[in-house]
């Protein structure tokens, strides 16, 4: 648009930044002031149109195109835009003339290939041409919309196209739906949630998962429990699993299978789901009802593995051993029955082994995990030149399948501390539970710490339990978008402490969720009665350990890189130390070679440090019968004693990267 002076520039200028920020009624007012002196003028009336459409005004944005398209009447957005509006045979004929003056409107039935390709996994092969058409056709919705879908499919940030689409049809359930799972991906549930309608198509399933991922499951059951909506089956069973109620969630799961879930795929998620809620006798059964009919190699394994978080490794080396005869190329049957035992030169397990990696048709996965296997056989058939032999391939092949940004990890971190302040300054009025949270770099010591609580009397230890961080979601979106709300962070702390005490049991809760040590201030506002125990080792102990372990899917992606690892062992030790500072009385700090040499007088301090009496059986944690569901459950298992400490030395050439990267300066000022 070009007017008369520099100030009605600057004007419109200015009604479109504030548009673009959200700032709708600002900018409005913007443009209806630069109309009363530019009459008609169409860029104005088209922008003004698309805030009177974010206003709910139909009526008023309608008006305002159809004057800004006599002004312009070959300007494509406005036709798009305008067509959004429209319903009827007053769509149609616009559809009509569209045609006649060659303009593209985006219409539906043109990106029905794209939707259709996306439904079918092929989004990768149709993202080009959705690019093209949302370019081709820019303020329309429908190409929009399929751009966003495309993207949301492929894992990339979406929310641009998705909230434009939603810019020209505000209502459009679809449209809001996607734009739902796109802020849900960036953590955004408030935004989410705002924008789904439990009776809108897909909307309830879509609100369920939300519930479900802020560890409110209980109000996804609600939702669900009487709804007729396609898809709800499926979702019930897993929303039941994670409240623990597996007699309801398997008769949900068998309902969902009739009507065509895959049965296998379904009822391992609900074992899942069950296991974290603290039922693993029903996610036992879940697996036990698949099997009797399809004993696959992932599933022998996974049930396997819950053999072994009991300490009943005949029965997981049974299983096991009928998974890789299943499937001999299954990496992780063999990495699983290598973690579970030492494995000797004439295991006929480590001949099969050996066998898989010669094979060259073994997919990356499987390869990886084989690799894992064969350094701990080498590990503990003493080739000491073969373990990083192995380890540098399955480490390899992991960082490429899950590659790491140390800038990402260091962003967040300066982020996390920043929020001191204000965390410091909201109202403790979460619940005053004792809840005991043991933190540390993974392999430093924590499970052993965790089993040495676990053993008092008073004590519920439930593992590494995932609650917390997603119970505080709401909070922390409430933070990054300027407020720290009182109630948010009381809420986190009820619907954790119901999620821990249901997987746990009563009693002073012992959770070892590694990830607390960079949310100590946000966990002590959540939770005000919560004690944190800090686990510190030795970090080329660490390190070596972490190099010789695999990780869950997507999970410490930082440990498969020796550089990438010592960087962030300091930022971990940086993070860390800042938050035992600022509460040196709630954040116990306890060294795995101290604890390890002489055990008891560490102990004494630690049940001190935690509140709890001092009693006797913490000094033989190895007795105490319970599930240890962590890398660590054949060592938890084991006499306290001192074999891993100065591991690192046999391997001190191979671990030089890691070394050299321990040299690295953490600087945690938000400019640093």
């Amino acid at each position: 648009m070009t007017l008369q002076s520099p100030d009605p520039t600057r004007q419109f200028q200015d009604g479109l930044a504030r548009f673009r920020a959200g700032r709708v009624a600002e900018a409005r007012a913007l443009f209806e002031a630069l109309l009363k002196t530019h009459p008609n003028a169409p860029d104005p009336l088209f922008h003004l149109g698309r805030c009177l459409v974010a206003e709910g005004d139909r009526k008023g944005a309608m008006a305002a195109f159809q004057t800004a398209l006599k002004g312009k009447p070959s300007d494509g957005p406005i036709w798009r835009a305008l067509h959004g509006l429209l319903k009827g045979p007053a769509k149609a004929k616009l559809e009509r003339q569209a045609a006649k003056a060659k303009i593209a409107l985006g219409l539906e039935e043109q990106v029905r290939p794209i939707l259709s390709a996306i439904t079918k996994g092929r989004a990768a092969q149709v993202e080009r041409t959705a690019v093209d058409l949302a370019r081709a056709t820019p303020g329309a919705f429908w190409p929009a919309l399929a751009l966003g879908e495309v993207w949301l499919a492929l894992g990339k940030a979406a929310t641009g196209p998705l909230e434009m689409a939603r810019s020209v049809d505000p209502d459009h359930p679809r449209g809001k739906l996607a734009l739902a799972r796109a802020y849900l991906a960036l953590g955004k549930v408030g935004r989410a949630e705002a924008l789904l309608d439990q009776n809108a198509p897909g909307h309830a399933v879509a609100l369920a998962r939300l519930y479900r991922d802020i560890a409110r499951p209980e109000a996804a059951v609600a939702l669900l429990r009487d709804s007729k909506a396609k898809g709800v089956s499926v979702e019930l069973a897993l929303s039941l699993a994670a409240c623990g109620e597996s007699d309801a969630a398997l008769k949900a799961a068998d309902r969902a299978v009739s009507q065509g879930a895959d049965k296998a795929a379904l009822y391992r998620q609900v074992a899942y789901g069950l296991e974290s809620a603290g039922d693993v006798a029903g996610a036992e059964r879940a697996l036990d009802a698949v099997l009797a009919v399809r004993a696959t190699a992932p599933l022998l394994t996974h049930r396997a593995q819950l053999d072994q978080s009991a300490g009943d490794m005949a029965a997981a080396e049974a299983r096991l051993a009928e998974a890789i005869a299943a499937d001999p190329t299954h990496g992780e049957a063999f990495r699983a029955y290598a973690n579970g035992r030492k494995v000797a030169a004439d295991d006929p397990v480590f001949a099969q082994l050996q066998s898989a990696l010669d094979r060259p048709d073994l997919r990356k996965p499987d390869r990886a995990r084989l690799h894992f296997a064969a350094a701990k056989a080498a590990w503990d058939q003493k080739r000491d030149g073969d373990v990083f032999t192995h380890l540098t391939t399955a480490n390899r092949l992991m960082a490429e399948s899950y590659p790491y940004s140390f800038d990402a990890d260091l962003a967040q971190a300066r982020l996390l501390v920043g929020d001191a302040s204000v965390v410091d300054g909201v109202r403790r009025d979460g619940p005053d539970a004792p809840v005991i949270f043991v933190t540390g770099l993974p392999r430093s010591g924590t499970t052993l710490v965790e089993t040495i609580l676990a053993a008092h009397p008073l004590a519920q230890a439930g593992g590494e339990m995932p609650f917390l961080s997603r119970a505080l979601v709401p909070a922390m979106e409430a933070l990054r978008d300027g407020t720290a709300q009182p109630d948010l962070f009381a809420a986190a702390g009820r619907r954790y402490l119901r999620a821990a005490r249901r997987r746990a049991g009563d009693g002073v809760i012992v959770d070892k969720a590694i990830s607390t040590f960079s949310r100590i201030g946000h966990t002590l506002a959540a939770l005000p009665g919560a004690n944190i125990v800090l686990v510190r080792r030795d970090p080329r102990d660490t390190g070596l350990s972490l190099y010789r372990n695999m990780f869950p899917e997507g999970l410490h992606r930082y440990a498969y890189d020796l550089t990438a690892m010592g960087r962030y062992i300091r930022l971990h030790e940086a993070v860390a130390d800042f938050w035992h500072q600022r509460y040196p009385d709630r954040v116990h700090l306890i060294e795995y070679e101290a604890l390890t040499q002489d055990p008891e007088p560490q102990i004494r301090a630690l049940l001190e440090a935690v509140g709890l009496p001092w009693d006797g059986a913490c000094l033989a944690p190895e007795a105490a019968s319970r599930r240890i569901q962590t890398l660590s459950f054949a060592q938890a298992r084991q006499p306290i004693g001192t074999a891993s400490i100065a591991g690192w030395q046999k391997f001190e050439t191979e671990l030089q990267p890691l070394l050299d990267a321990l040299e690295y300066q953490v600087d945690l000022t938000p400019d640093g």
